[in-house]
């Protein structure tokens, strides 16, 4: 039956998904309070932080130029390989001297902030309340301004209490500067201070040219998506649309520029090649009158195409000759003396061809018997000897057919001399000939060439048009980019949760107590007796005869669980030890005693923690007499019993002096005695000893007992502790050993693994199911079934 309740606890010792809820339940409110302070700090942040907005706007780039239709050659001429310029264009838009442009044609030097309580906001100049003059300044330095309008046409500067008047000329260090009134209401502004900023042009183009974005829509088209960033939208929008319009602007200066030195250079060239056409013409002329030939270049390219056909057939007879020498080492080495010929390489013999394939056959066959007979079978030394025969033919074969192609290459180069004689033979004033005549055709072909293109190079100058267009003008974001209203709640929920979580998960990972029954199991298959709850009460008996406490109901459930660890003993003896002090074990041997006594078992609790002793003192009862003095002054066992008031049938014998060598005085054959007499008086004898991880008492008293029940504190005794009690378990170094789990504790509905108390027999109180069997229900946990069934409504 006791390995039934192992195997049953086994079964069990997997955790749920409602055990894990119930775990973690307890730091909910943490977990709100979290959620509550970051969802505060998002909202903060998006109320103080100034909204900015996304101005974008799309153009064409297109990728032809008005020499498109011109050909390869203009092109080479000229420079204009076809390549993808698309990525150099979007360097342009984003450099430096296109900022500039932009910057000075929309006066961008010049910034005016409106100053209001919390942030500053950027003004259009357009709707810049007065007009701010500049009349000296270094050029090379920037400066800035607080100026604060007063109603009667005054201001002053920088809170200062001079007051200065429109009109008038203001000068400052490093600058001076008017301010001219206009027709802009001035009391449509969140205040009447305004800062003024002034940077050189440089600068401020270095900064519009770092923030202004430009990427092709989707890859493969050469549409751009021009975007920027702004306060103003209608500040963002100029300055997107002024950047599309300054870089078609630029485009057509850049294309009258190179149609102005196109036309330039064709002008000269052209010049050049016609002097240079009108000497040869009269050269060629004179020549041929001088030489009286006629058709000579015919001649010439008749006896060429001789001499060419001669050479490739001299080059085919010597790669032949070199392949068949190839092959004869080839065959000759006797490194290949069983390898295959895998190619003739180009040599087109028949009988040949046959060898080879007769060659290779045999070599295969030889290969195939190899796996299956050994190198010195007659069978194996016929192939080798058939495929021997074959390499000394097919070698006498190749030389046959190398002196073949050896006459070949003799008659082929007698040819190619001849032809060589016959060009030889040619005048040289012929070949001169064909020299000038080659010289007058490229001069005619490029003198025309450049005649077209100068036509064509004139009329696509004066029609140049952009090959920049504006697909989109500029256009707004309708919500603000940044700061990100969703996405900054949603970080700061997700922060919110991952803080406590964190926090949680760091001290649960830190945490080296035991803390569930499930992490019991998991380290040690020792079985597991009961589980008791915490005691909120100041003495140590909690078990009477009318008590329906739900400690006492717990206690009741250990006495049914020991028949199954204990099925045939008549009057056991159990002995209540743990790994160190303070787990509780005199309490558990108490009440253990008080419950086993309230069955009608006539029970007696042995004081055996003789170093510390506490039965006593938790039942209320003064020092007396006991086990120390019935084995050093052999009193009589009936002057240190003694009954336990309140409780029938429960007696306790207490320790009696502390001695000085507790552990010797544990082996004196005295202790034998005292069992044995105990068990003839009484029913069940508990035994309270010292823990098992810190002295050998509880060890030397094991042979006297017929059980051990180990006492493991919830949230106090260490998880390395458990391996202890596993090893005794294993080793049965103690019998019948058994744990019961103390002191659980329900921690804001934490329960133990969501069973209240959480022993899992059917009872408990975090489910609110345990009202009516038990007396005593604390007003803490009516108060938490209540917030946990409110929180389930939600």
């Amino acid at each position: 039956m006791a390995e039934e309740i192992i195997d049953h606890q086994r079964a069990k010792s997997s955790i749920t998904p409602r055990e894990i809820i119930f775990k973690y339940i307890r730091y909910f409110p943490w977990l709100i309070v979290s959620v509550a302070l970051t969802l505060g700090a998002a909202y903060i942040k998006l109320r103080y932080s100034t909204p900015v907005y996304n101005v974008s706007g799309k153009l064409l780039v297109n990728s032809q130029t008005p020499y498109s239709n011109a050909g390869e050659k203009f092109d080479d001429i000229f420079m204009m390989q076809k390549t993808d310029k698309l990525n150099d264009e979007i360097e342009i838009i984003k450099s430096r001297s296109m900022a500039s442009r932009v910057v000075r044609s929309l006066n961008l030097e010049m910034q005016v902030y409106n100053k209001g309580n919390i942030r500053s906001t950027v003004i259009h100049p357009r709707d810049i309340p007065f007009n701010f003059d500049i009349v000296a300044t270094d050029s090379s330095k920037g400066f800035s301004v607080l100026v604060t309008l007063s109603d009667n046409d005054q201001f002053t500067l920088n809170e200062g209490i001079k007051k200065y008047y429109f009109n008038e000329v203001v000068k400052l260090p490093g600058f001076s500067f008017r301010i001219t009134p206009n027709n802009l209401d001035r009391n449509a502004f969140a205040s009447k201070e305004f800062m003024v900023s002034w940077v050189p042009t440089e600068i401020r183009a270095a900064g519009l040219a770092a923030r202004i974005g430009v990427a092709r829509v989707t890859e493969g088209t050469n549409v751009l998506n021009l975007t920027y960033q702004t306060e103003n939208i209608r500040l963002g929008m100029d300055i997107v649309n002024r950047y599309m319009k300054e870089y078609q602007q630029g485009s057509l200066e850049d294309k009258r520029e190179i149609a102005g030195k196109t036309l330039s250079f064709i002008n000269s060239q052209l010049d050049t090649v016609f002097r240079e056409l009108r000497g040869v013409e009269r050269n060629l002329q004179d020549y041929r009158q001088t030489n009286r030939l006629f058709n000579a270049e015919a001649q010439s390219n008749l006896l060429f195409e001789e001499l060419s056909e001669s050479n490739k057939e001299v080059v085919k007879q010597g790669v032949s000759l070199k392949v068949i020498d190839h092959l004869v080492a080839y065959l000759s080495d006797k490194r290949n003396e069983f390898r295959i010929i895998s190619s003739m390489l180009g040599i087109e013999e028949p009988s040949l061809m046959e060898q080879v394939s007769a060659f290779n056959r045999l070599q295969l066959e030889r290969e195939t018997t190899l796996k299956t007979t050994p190198a010195g079978n007659p069978t194996i030394m016929g192939m080798e000897a058939a495929i021997e025969k074959l390499r000394k033919d097919m070698i006498e074969t190749l030389r046959n057919v190398r002196q073949t192609y050896v006459l070949a290459l003799d008659e082929v180069t007698r040819q190619n001399r001849s032809a060589n004689q016959l060009i030889s033979s040619l005048p040289a004033k012929e070949k001169q000939l064909l020299e000038v005549t080659r010289q007058q055709a490229i001069l005619q072909e490029l003198y025309s060439y450049l005649l077209q293109k100068k036509l064509e190079t004139a009329l696509a100058s004066a029609s140049t048009i952009s090959n920049i267009k504006v697909v989109e003008p500029a256009m707004g974001s309708g919500e603000p980019v940044s700061p990100n209203r969703k996405g900054l709640y949603v970080m700061a929920i997700v922060i919110g949760i991952a803080i406590p979580t964190g926090i949680i998960f760091l001290l649960e990972y830190l945490n080296d107590k035991v803390k569930s029954k499930h992490e019991i199991q998991q380290i040690t298959a020792t079985p597991i007796l009961g589980e008791i709850g915490h005691a909120d009460q100041a003495g140590a008996l909690v078990v009477t005869s009318n008590s329906r406490k739900f400690l006492a109901e717990q206690f009741r459930i250990v006495r049914s669980n020991l028949q199954y660890i204990l099925p045939k003993v008549e009057k056991p003896a159990i002995m209540v030890t743990s790994s160190f002090s303070g787990e509780g074990k005199s309490f558990v041997s108490t009440n253990l005693g008080a419950v086993l006594a309230l069955s009608g078992k006539r029970t007696v609790i042995l004081e055996f923690d003789i170093r510390k002793p506490k039965i006593l003192k938790g039942l209320g009862l003064h020092e007396r007499k006991g086990i120390t003095n019935y084995v050093v002054s052999n009193i009589k066992l009936e002057d240190m019993i003694h009954p336990v008031p309140g409780v029938e049938n429960l007696f306790v014998i207490p320790c009696g002096p502390v001695p000085p060598n507790p552990a010797e005085m544990l082996l004196d054959e005295r202790v034998e005695l005292l069992f044995r007499e105990l068990r003839n008086q009484f029913d069940v004898i508990i035994v309270d000893t010292a823990p098992v991880g810190l002295v050998s008492d509880a060890m030397t008293l094991g042979r006297y007992v017929d059980a051990t029940v180990y006492i493991v504190r919830h949230n106090y005794t260490l998880k390395k502790q458990i391996q202890l009690i596993d090893d005794i378990y294993q080793h049965r170094k103690l019998p019948h050993l058994s744990i019961i789990i103390n002191d659980i504790t329900m921690r804001g509905g934490y329960g133990y693994y969501g069973y209240g108390y959480g022993y899992g027999y059917g009872y408990g109180r975090a489910n609110g199911t345990a009202d009516g069997y038990f007396e005593n229900v604390s007003t803490k946990s009516r108060l938490w079934r209540r917030w946990f069934a409110g929180f389930g409504k939600k």
